[in-house]
């Protein structure tokens, strides 16, 4: 028996899944905090795959890292993810001053069909994901965030030339990269090191990852490179979906 919305299921399933899930930024957040902490800049942020550009808008939720809130204004969308570690510093100053994001098939928060396509992902019975996404396109889609259709090493690349004086660029994914092929995470992986190394003081260079690796049984590790130093450490791990953090911290860095 033919299914009577066959022809609109196959044209869906002509693209991936994008649940451009929220709560990711709730491990995003305290990586922007140790980068403002290190810096002392305003953040120029390059969101790999960022779908609606819901987790753009990182500054704009409110949050609860157990009995501690953070928020700069507030808003409708909380994000209280279990936190387990280290003691965050929530008492940093942060300022964002661009923001920018790529995805093979951007989806436009202001679109109501793209609404209900990012919607139509999340289970039905799980109503504090769905109240918090759709709180979450209203405030992007309010703020007139659009998200550029580019491959993600093609965009990069022109990204990447561009000079922040006296800001530092951060490059950041949640469980995307892992997603490229080999050749163009290896290509990425270039461009980004190249970056790095014309970074100065007044123009460095940041890479926030969320993203599997071999203890991917223990959640998304969470990772932090800068330049022109070049350092890199594990600042923490994270639920796939945001549902707890564990964090470890930057080394010296209270």
């Amino acid at each position: 028996m033919r299914c009577a919305h066959a022809s609109f299921i196959l044209e869906r399933l002509k693209s991936a899944p994008q649940t451009n899930e929220v709560r990711r930024s709730g491990a995003l957040l305290p990586g922007f905090l140790t980068i403002s902490s290190l810096f002392h800049k305003s953040l120029v942020l390059s969101e790999v795959g960022a779908s609606a550009g819901l987790n753009l808008q990182w500054d704009r939720y409110d949050y609860r890292f157990g009995d501690r809130p953070w928020a700069l204004l507030p808003s409708p969308v909380l994000i209280a993810p279990e936190w387990r570690g280290a003691k965050l510093p929530l008492d940093v100053p942060i300022h964002v001053a661009s923001r920018a994001g790529c995805d093979l098939n951007p989806l436009d928060p202001a679109n109501e069909d793209d609404a209900q396509r990012l919607l139509s992902y999340l289970w039905a019975d799980q109503q504090d994901r769905l109240e918090r996404t759709r709180f979450a396109l209203t405030i992007t889609a309010a703020n007139r965030q659009t998200v550029d259709r580019a491959d993600a090493v093609d965009w990069l690349e022109q990204r990447l030339q561009e000079i922040h004086e006296d800001q530092v660029h951060v490059i950041y994914h949640t469980i995307a990269w892992q997603y490229l092929p080999a050749s163009s995470k290896a290509k990425g992986e270039a461009l980004i090191a190249a970056a790095g190394e014309r970074t100065t003081e007044k123009s460095p260079l940041a890479r926030l990852q969320m993203e599997a690796d071999d203890q991917k049984h223990n959640g998304a590790a969470l990772t932090l490179q800068i330049w022109p130093s070049g350092e890199k450490h594990l600042i923490g791990r994270a639920d796939f979906h945001g549902r707890w953090v564990e964090w470890i911290g930057w080394p010296g860095l209270h």
